[in-house]
């Protein structure tokens, strides 16, 4: 269930709570049930998932109790892992409170967590509530913002709805988002087919963030960028789309270069299936299977 209402503390006192130390001290959380993760995506990890495990059986924590993860995508993901294994699964209320969390990660029921240079190799799909509180994105900073706008731009070029919404109209936006996104996950909630779709600008993307260690919505602004990239060299979308689309990229969003390395790495890809690469590219949003060499040979 998702719910769109202001935050209130107080409502999550008879629940453990995981959040990071940079929103705790924002919003005052503390006491005896109250975990602080590492910030970013140093939370994501098994040993994270195996600490905080640690801790639901140190606080007795019963397998009808409930966890609420208060922060951004990495405190949800790791969270998200570590509630949906803990006792086979205990009951979760997700908090985002970062753009990118709010209109992406916290919805559609996926966890994870990284292995190795491989972001979100390992999760799992696990139901939970979902209480969205827009107020939290007035205290985001200018990389927060980014990650949410390379979230966001994702969603545009997949709606048109959603692209027709002025952009300073923040709750229109975050609530077109999380309509569209509950509405793909609805009709395919193990992604396997339609929800695929929403992994696009994420197959290089994923490869760029790990490798240069950007963050994650420039890095999906990146993989936007070279996937539209590979679909006009393709043939699959036309010059004055990719035009458009490119150009309202770079007016927002840094472009780095493509390296042998980083599309190497799209190899570990959790869409792959067998030895190719996994794509969905503009404008029909359809999952492609690709050689790398051949990937390699349109981009680099």
């Amino acid at each position: 269930m998702i719910t769109f209402k202001k935050f209130d503390l107080r409502e999550y006192r008879d629940c453990l709570i995981v959040t990071d130390e940079n929103i705790a001290k924002l919003y005052g959380i503390a006491g005896d049930n109250v975990y602080l993760l590492p910030q970013g995506e140093e939370a994501k990890s098994f040993a994270e998932a195996e600490k905080l495990c640690s801790w639901f059986l140190n606080k007795n924590l019963p397998r009808s109790g409930r966890i609420a993860a208060i922060g951004g995508g990495s405190v949800g993901d790791v969270t998200g892992f570590a509630a949906s294994v803990y006792k086979r699964g205990v009951k979760l209320t997700h908090v985002p409170t970062t753009l990118v969390a709010q209109i992406d990660s916290s919805v559609g029921g996926k966890t994870a967590v990284n292995v190795g240079t491989v972001k979100n190799a390992a999760g799992t799909f696990y139901a939970a509530d979902t209480v969205i509180d827009v107020g939290f994105l007035q205290t985001l900073d200018e990389l927060q913002l980014k990650n949410g706008l390379g979230e966001l731009l994702k969603y545009r070029m997949l709606c048109a709805e959603i692209e027709g919404i002025s952009s300073s109209e923040t709750v229109e936006l975050v609530k077109a988002c999380v309509s569209y996104k509950s509405a793909v996950c609805k009709t395919d909630p193990y992604d396997l087919n339609e929800r695929r779709k929403l992994n696009f600008g994420h197959t290089i993307g994923h490869a760029m963030e790990l490798s240069l260690r950007l963050s994650h919505g420039v890095a999906v602004a990146n993989g936007l960028y070279y996937e539209t990239l590979l679909a006009c060299k393709m043939g699959k979308c036309g010059e004055t789309y990719f035009l458009k689309w490119v150009g309202e990229i770079k007016t927002n969003f840094e472009i780095y270069p493509l390296t042998d390395e980083i599309l190497n790495l799209t190899l570990c890809d959790k869409k792959n299936d067998g030895v190719d690469v996994g794509f969905v590219l503009p404008c029909d949003f359809e999952f492609v299977k690709l050689p790398l060499n051949k990937v390699k040979s349109f981009l680099l």
